[in-house]
């Protein structure tokens, strides 16, 4: 059977694809690979994809190219692993095959779809809707190498805590923090002496890039979460997928979203346009950035947001590297608070076998 599957960002490449291909390897389907447009894109999704072994990648093209695309692809079953359902519904009516989706929401019944998400708490009261479990968590098994069998050797030691800093996958961004990262890391060494701290990448980050940041003194690594997270004692982070890998590993962290970077995250629909304008544009990023909280009753992470309780701390808005610091070492000086925090995550994190449960689902006769 040959199954396409859409996909868009890097999180969904990496937390998402990367364990449906590897089930549908198992059970011998031919595999096609589309990479949709995506405004939050890191630029690398191609090499990404290219770990995978795929028979055939498309993408990303331009919005208009991808739509014209869209008809002309011959397959058995289409898996939407992110981005928007419009564009496998095209797929799907002119193929006419089955089409699955796979969110962290239901927003609305997609016709002809079987919608699946990770958690009953996503349903969002669609009773079509299924809950299969996070693919995430699969990925992570691609990463459960014991340490000291994967190169990385980074031992806890009393009173000397070990910290991730997860910079996030865009490039703007990444340049855009890296100064900040190097204050937050001065002024915890200020706070805790003995503190450690790496800077954790993606796999298919460009190698050039460690250079700057070995140089600036933030120790970049480029090694798999699920290694990396289960050898750490605290991550601080950007909203985005890496927050369940945090639950999935039981790894308390600080979710930190900065006001002065807002101008680099992509705003949609017609805030979106304003957001670019010269000189207002910043109010109405604030506009739509505001909107969006609200809507998830103020929480950013994606494990808050979920289950509609803080799990993982949080900052956000007008917020400075010494509020970072100071947040940061609150929690690691609380023992009590850490030990609850990774129970308490581990207990929500749920079972594994979500890309196997979706592929049953999407490859069944219809």
């Amino acid at each position: 059977m040959r199954v396409t599957i859409l996909t868009n960002g890097p999180g969904e490449m990496w937390g998402w694809v990367r364990p449906v291909v590897y089930e549908l390897r198992k059970r011998g389907h031919s595999i096609s690979l589309w990479l949709l447009p995506c405004q939050f894109s890191s630029g690398h999704e191609r090499e990404a994809a290219s770990y995978f072994g795929v028979d055939k990648l498309e993408g990303p093209f331009s919005t208009a190219q991808t739509w014209e695309a869209l008809p002309g692809e011959i397959t058995d079953r289409i898996i939407q692993l992110g981005g928007d359902p419009i564009f496998g519904q095209r797929m799907a009516k002119a193929a006419r095959v089955s089409f699955t989706i796979y969110s962290y929401r239901a927003a609305k019944k997609i016709e002809g779809a079987n919608m699946l998400v990770a958690y009953k708490e996503q349903i969002n009261n669609i009773p079509s809707v299924t809950a299969i479990g996070d693919l995430v968590k699969d990925a992570l098994n691609f990463d459960i190498t014991p340490s000291k069998n994967s190169g990385w050797d980074w031992p806890k030691r009393e009173g000397a805590p070990r910290i991730l800093f997860l910079p996030g996958s865009r490039p703007a961004i990444r340049t855009a923090v890296l100064e900040w990262l190097q204050e937050v890391q001065k002024k915890l060494q200020e706070k805790i002496p003995g503190v450690r701290t790496r800077t954790l990448f993606s796999s298919f980050m460009p190698r050039s890039e460690f250079k700057t940041w070995e140089k600036a003194g933030l120790s970049p690594v480029s090694f798999g979460a699920g290694v990396a997270m289960n050898n750490a004692d605290f991550a601080l982070t950007p909203p985005g997928t890496n927050n369940f890998e945090l639950m999935h590993c039981g790894l308390p962290g600080l979710v930190a979203a900065p006001e002065k970077f807002l101008k680099f995250v992509p705003v949609s629909g017609a805030l979106g346009v304003l957001a670019d304008l010269p000189l207002l544009g910043l109010k109405f990023r604030k506009i739509a950035a505001m909107k969006i909280v609200k809507r998830w009753n103020g929480f950013i992470s994606l494990p808050n947001r979920t289950f509609g309780r803080e799990i993982l701390r949080e900052l956000w808005g007008n917020i400075t590297t010494e509020d970072i610091a100071e947040e940061i070492f609150k929690c690691v000086s609380n023992s009590d608070y850490l030990a609850k925090t990774r129970e308490d995550l581990l207990n929500l994190s749920g079972p594994g076998g979500a890309a196997s449960r979706l592929c049953d689902i999407a490859l069944s006769k219809k």
